[in-house]
């Protein structure tokens, strides 16, 4: 029997899917399968992975100073315990020079006490001492934070005015 083609009539009239047009459509509205967002996102996390370690590599310094930590003083204020690199050293500005302590306000606005030694070298863009650190001046001090956030320098750099 020779086959006919299906008149314009006889298709509009039958359906348009065979089957069940509610999963046809639901199947249309996600053209992903589950295991195909699942890939994709495991790509996307292995992707922000890479691309923070090239970052670190490319732009991180080789010690990541964790953030101040606050320590309760007897008097009851916050004093600034700074841990930089393994709890070695803090940054700010000299509020006051007495003996052989220097105290340094950090960029919290909390107070290190920095205890100095004879071995304590400082630094003013040139080699110095102890008296002629000055209050307002900028310090970087290297040295380790002790349990009461007393830093025992090893050395303190003022900064250069500006």
């Amino acid at each position: 029997m020779p086959s006919t083609e299906p008149t314009a009539e006889e298709i509009v009239a039958g359906p348009a899917v065979t089957g069940d047009l509610h999963t046809e459509m639901h199947r249309a509205a996600r053209p992903f399968s589950r295991t195909t967002r699942v890939l994709a996102g495991l790509v996307a996390l292995a992707a922000a992975f890479a691309l923070g370690a090239w970052t670190h590599a490319a732009f991180g310094s080789a010690s990541t100073p964790v953030p101040a930590r606050q320590a309760a003083a007897p008097n009851g204020q916050g004093q600034g315990q700074a841990r930089g690199a393994a709890g070695r050293g803090t940054t700010g500005t000299i509020d006051r020079v007495d003996g052989t302590k220097v105290y340094v306000k950090n960029a919290q606005g909390g107070e290190v006490t920095v205890s100095t030694t004879d071995d304590t070298t400082i630094g003013v863009t040139q080699a110095g001492k102890l008296s002629d650190l000055k209050p307002g001046s900028t310090v970087v001090v290297q040295g380790q934070a002790g349990e009461d956030g007393t830093v025992a320098a090893r050395s303190i750099t003022q900064e250069p005015g500006r």
